[in-house]
């Protein structure tokens, strides 16, 4: 059952005020990160009223996508906790994923398994799933050198531009993006 828009209310320039139903956590990585498939989740999300909170590793550096993107993310990933979120997107990148062995964020995403949230990845990331235990029993895609991890972590690999197992979506990489953002919307919307 979709939800209802919420009302919209304007600023004093008669710009719409965005009201969001619920926010996703952005895990971004330092740099590499694939600027595309990014911008079509958070517009996938924003188009059903879901906002996101970017947060990284050092909030005061900015993030840099492989295309052009740099910004500042909202807060910092230490410290955070999925009791304010809908879901998590571990954000992938170039190369390994600099959050493979990140204790705290692999807590966060048990936790929002524990909680049937969203969890979702892309590319390289998607083996964080895998090192979070959360793939166990879900069809799984992303990089193709991650396929063994997904496996070993109890995970069907299918090599698929995008799965949407249970509360599990991921994507094989960048081109995926409008394709992931419309199964992350459709995840969020119910």
């Amino acid at each position: 059952m979709a939800q209802d828009a919420p009302e919209q209310d304007l600023d004093e320039d008669g710009l719409v005020i965005q009201k969001y139903l619920s926010s996703v956590l952005l895990v971004l990585p330092p740099e590499g990160f694939g600027d595309q498939i990014l911008r079509y989740a958070r517009s996938s999300l924003y188009n059903v009223h879901v906002g996101s909170v970017s947060v990284a590793k050092d909030p005061e550096a900015p993030v840099r996508g492989r295309l052009q993107d740099e910004f500042l993310v909202d807060e910092p990933l230490d410290g955070q906790d999925m009791s304010r979120y809908s879901g998590i997107l571990i954000v992938g990148n170039d190369g390994p994923s600099p959050f493979l062995e990140d204790q705290g964020l692999l807590d966060l995403i048990r936790e929002a398994d524990r909680d049937g949230k969203l969890i979702a990845a892309w590319g390289q990331a998607s083996a964080v799933l895998a090192r979070a235990g959360v793939v166990k029993g879900h069809r799984v895609t992303g990089a193709r050198d991650v396929a063994d991890e997904i496996r070993r972590a109890g995970g069907k690999f299918t090599g698929r531009q995008v799965e949407a197992s249970g509360n599990v979506i991921t994507a094989s990489d960048e081109g995926a993006g409008m394709r992931f953002g419309q199964a992350l919307a459709e995840f969020v919307r119910i």
